[in-house]
């Protein structure tokens, strides 16, 4: 009943808005993107595409979302605290028996409005293609992008897939979960994702093009998450750009970032690296996959500027590139795990057409991950990658261009909740009450003002991890192996790399920030998981009573009727007898 309010208040508030008024806009996500992947954050991998939209508009060097993807693409489509969006952590993950609680239905709930319902009162035509993960694998049709605001769709709802066809990379889907206008469907023989999401996108526009209305497309691409996988012409253009290894390659992104602005050069980092294998001792035959690892990598990436500089080029051919604000981000930091280390993941790998041969590597049926050591380099100049509350896990590139914004960089403070709270502002000049986030629009406009005051707290908590940021302040509780389960306290305005902890030096603060962290708990119903929660045992389990206990059920009401047949018949035979 919410959400149909909502939805009116919309319509009702979007009939005096002006079609001429209104802007197109495109958001690009990309997954598992390192803050300094991207050539205008000191990347080495050609990005011109982009490049080009950083220079064209506002470059944001602070923004923060959230260390895995389910949650920052809740709430970076609807404005609201990933607790309150049904989606608090990777639904694969999560404790089975939380489902039933509110705020853990491990799907998009229907009180949490897209960006697409919004827009599409105010007459926006919507679309969307590439990775979706918010309805529980497909399961919760409700949930899928068609019924959640969107016109045309062609998606994934999974955490990951294969990139060449719909075999998953993982053994709690039987195969990857795809889904065309809310129904599921299947993938064309040519099929590799950053080709075909640009390819479907484009289609999509070009047969709505005489209805003459402005366009929200979400671009979400599979890329850069695992397996990783590339045309091997984008794959050889790197074959030799890693052999140095980890330790140069973060230090020279390091530099590059200070040289392009991102980070002052007075700034401190995390000698994160000093903690793992040191490149000069890795055997020659690993670093030799590793090197083409990280080339499928970079290959992957290049390959998908290239796609999305095709769509932009349609929209310039079309004359639609002028009124079109595109907005490019990431869902969180680098994936630095190697999942077949885990055993029920080894041995399903074993069973599928995967491999990890090193002629073939990044090809269709190969299984590329970069590692521990090339994702924390990949973050440079942050701390950790993907699943840490760390900065490497939550600070990611965000570019935003378009008409009316002003080209720069900025270094303020910025949440993933303030994407949906400054396209709100944009179209509608207004926001939802229950976007949490703040509108980015003065900054677009070149104003260096703080979005959040010193006094106002941000917290973020994601599958047992958590944070607070406050002012210049942040607190991080990270859980093993990469964490102690306690509270760490960070300067950021000089000490952006975490190498600094002023838990015992400033007890006051700390103290102040938990507090706060408290009442955001209590405010969002965050659920605090036990001590001995491990992903990937609970993902084994889920697996489990996902994919196989409904077949074990069966099979037992299977031999119960079967039994009962048995005991019928010889009681029919004996009764038979006896009337003989």
């Amino acid at each position: 009943m919410m959400r149909l309010f909502a939805i009116i208040f919309f319509c009702i508030f979007s009939l005096g808005i002006q079609s001429t008024n209104r802007p197109n806009i495109v958001l690009v996500l990309i997954d598992d993107l390192g803050l300094t992947d991207l050539q205008s954050y000191g990347g080495e991998i050609s990005t011109p595409n982009i490049n080009a939209l950083a220079k064209e508009g506002m470059l944001f060097s602070n923004y923060h979302t959230t260390p895995e993807c389910a949650p920052s693409r809740a709430m970076l489509l609807t404005g609201m605290d990933n607790h309150n969006t049904g989606i608090p952590m990777i639904p694969e993950v999560m404790p089975w028996k939380y489902r039933d609680t509110p705020g853990y239905e491990g799907y998009l709930r229907e009180d949490a409005l897209t960006l697409a319902e919004i827009l599409k009162p105010a007459g926006y035509k919507t679309y969307m293609t590439g990775k979706w993960h918010l309805a529980f694998g497909g399961e919760e049709t409700a949930a899928l992008p068609y019924n959640r605001g969107f016109d045309k769709t062609f998606i994934l709802d999974a955490t990951g897939g294969n990139n060449y066809s719909n075999h998953s990379y993982l053994p709690y889907y039987l195969e990857s979960p795809w889904f065309k206008n809310g129904e599921k469907t299947d993938l064309p023989k040519d099929f590799y994702s950053s080709k075909f999401f640009v390819d479907q996108m484009i289609k999509f526009i070009q047969e709505d093009k005489e209805e003459d209305a402005p366009f929200f497309s979400y671009l979400s691409f599979q890329a850069q998450h695992i397996p990783l996988q590339a045309p091997k012409k984008f794959i050889d253009k790197y074959m030799k750009t890693y052999e140095a290894g980890w330790e140069v390659l973060r230090e020279q992104r390091k530099i590059r970032a200070v040289e392009n602005g991102i980070f002052p050069s007075d700034k401190d980092i995390v000698d994160s690296l000093s903690r793992f294998e040191s490149w000069s001792e890795v055997e020659q035959q690993d670093k030799k996959m590793l090197i083409k690892s990280m080339a499928v990598f970079a290959g992957m990436l290049d390959a998908m500027d290239f796609h999305l500089g095709r769509f932009i080029n349609y929209l310039k051919e079309e004359g639609l590139y002028e009124n079109t604000i595109f907005i490019v981000t990431a869902d969180n930091g680098p994936e630095g795990n190697d999942p077949t280390e885990h055993k029920a993941w080894r041995d399903w790998f074993e069973t599928t057409i995967y491999d990890r041969d090193y002629e073939t590597l990044g090809d269709q049926d190969s299984y590329v991950f970069i590692g521990t050591e090339f994702a924390q380099a990949m973050a440079s100049p942050s701390h950790l990658y993907k699943f840490h509350m760390s900065e490497g896990g939550l600070r990611v590139p965000l570019i935003i261009s378009g008409p009316d914004i002003s080209i720069g960089k900025n270094h303020n403070f910025t949440f993933v909740t303030d994407v949906a709270a400054t396209i709100s502002d944009i179209v509608f000049n207004e926001i939802d009450q229950r976007i949490i986030g703040k509108s980015l629009k003065n900054s677009l406009a070149g104003s260096n003002t703080e979005n959040y005051m010193e006094t106002e707290s941000i917290g973020l908590e994601v599958t047992g991890n958590s944070a607070l940021f406050k002012g210049n302040f942040k607190i991080v509780r990270n859980r093993p192996p990469n964490g102690s389960n306690r509270w760490n306290l960070y300067n950021l305005s000089n000490d952006p790399g975490e190498t600094l902890d002023l838990a015992q030096i400033m007890p006051e603060k700390l103290d102040e920030l938990i507090k706060d962290y408290e009442v955001y708990v209590k405010k969002n119903g965050v659920i605090e998981l036990p001590q001995d929660y491990q992903w990937a045992k609970e993902m084994t389990a889920n697996t489990f009573k996902r994919l196989y206990l409904p077949f074990f059920y069966k099979i037992i009401a299977f031999i119960g009727l079967t039994i009962a047949i048995i005991v019928f018949v010889r009681r029919r035979i004996k009764k038979s007898k006896n009337n003989i």
